[in-house]
């Protein structure tokens, strides 16, 4: 693994990405080329957005009225392009984050660029459908 992709988003990171936006979907036009646009234009790793499935979520407890929740993601963050493997390595696998609720999908980029907190991409709860920020806690 070169240093270079430790900090920086390879073009094959970025081609891969490409490549996998035919095989999974919000639900939701705007918040997939949102996530896509991130994934595209993405200069670091931390500016990465993902679609996380909430089955990927456990322990998940509600916080606050403003419709914040605290839950375990199995998955963990991406940390590198592995080149050698031409894949996707992660760290963190099951760490603590926190879940916010989005108020309006059509306005997301504003949400998100109003978040202090690093965010590592978004969620639907299969019950109430609500769409949900994943952040870092």
């Amino acid at each position: 693994m070169s240093f270079r992709n430790r900090l920086f988003v390879p073009y094959e990171c970025i081609e891969h990405f490409q490549q996998n936006f035919i095989n999974w979907t919000s639900g939701n036009d705007d918040i997939d080329k949102f996530i896509q646009d991130t994934q595209l234009l993405a200069f670091k790793y931390d500016h990465i957005l993902e679609w996380m499935p909430y089955d990927r979520f456990y322990n998940i407890n509600y916080i606050t009225e403003k419709k914040v929740y605290k839950a375990n993601w199995i998955d963990g963050n991406i940390s590198y392009w592995n080149d050698e493997n031409r894949n996707l390595e992660r760290e963190n696998q099951h760490m603590i984050v926190t879940l916010k609720k989005l108020k309006n999908s059509i306005n997301i980029e504003l949400e998100f660029s109003n978040e202090i907190l690093k965010t590592y991409g978004i969620t639907q709860n299969p019950e109430t459908k609500y769409y949900m920020m994943v952040l870092n806690d």
